[in-house]
């Protein structure tokens, strides 16, 4: 029953994020978000071996190439866990133990966080796989005992473009 729930919620999931200005509702939570356009694209859920589920986006509206002249797609992922029982510092700090990152500014109002609290990070980091620089906006919030990650991210060359698109998804969670 708790998978037949599951994969419903992931095809409303998928089936509302293909219409542009689609507001969406996390399953399980009083969390709502809109993708701006449609140049985001819902790809797939993960499940998490700790309990939850990751959301995950690309943006296709149109063709991102960094300094080097490789493509980039930012990405969206949407990380919803109902067993997570730390504060929102914690999960923080367990997510950069996993990655660690360069927190380039860290904010507690705005910028997808709800009026109730929460934190967020500008972040930047270097990817030791391509040796790319990589910059992400991460918001930390909980609803209803859930706690609720929204990572936006891209090449830090392309940020600069992206910005615009990631802070009205952002801004758009309510």
């Amino acid at each position: 029953m708790k998978n037949i729930k599951k994969l419903l919620a992931t095809a409303v999931l998928l089936l509302t994020a293909t219409v542009a200005s689609a507001q969406l509702t996390i399953p399980g939570t009083n969390v709502t978000y809109r993708l701006n356009n449609e140049d985001w694209r819902y790809l797939r859920t993960f499940e998490l071996a700790e309990g939850g589920d990751v959301y995950l986006y690309c943006y296709t509206g149109h063709v991102l190439v960094d300094m080097e002249g490789d493509t980039v797609l930012p990405f969206l992922r949407i990380y919803v866990n109902k067993n997570y029982d730390g504060d929102l510092y914690d999960l923080a700090y367990e997510r950069y133990e996993a990655q660690p990152f360069q927190s380039l500014k860290e904010y507690s109002k705005g910028n997808g966080l709800p009026s109730n609290g929460g934190i967020g990070y500008i972040g930047a980091y270097t990817n030791p796989s391509d040796q790319k620089d990589y910059q992400f906006f991460m918001t930390y919030f909980k609803d209803k005992g859930t706690s609720v990650e929204f990572r936006l991210e891209t090449t830090k060359d392309t940020f600069e473009e992206m910005e615009f698109e990631f802070t009205d998804i952002l801004s758009s969670i309510k």
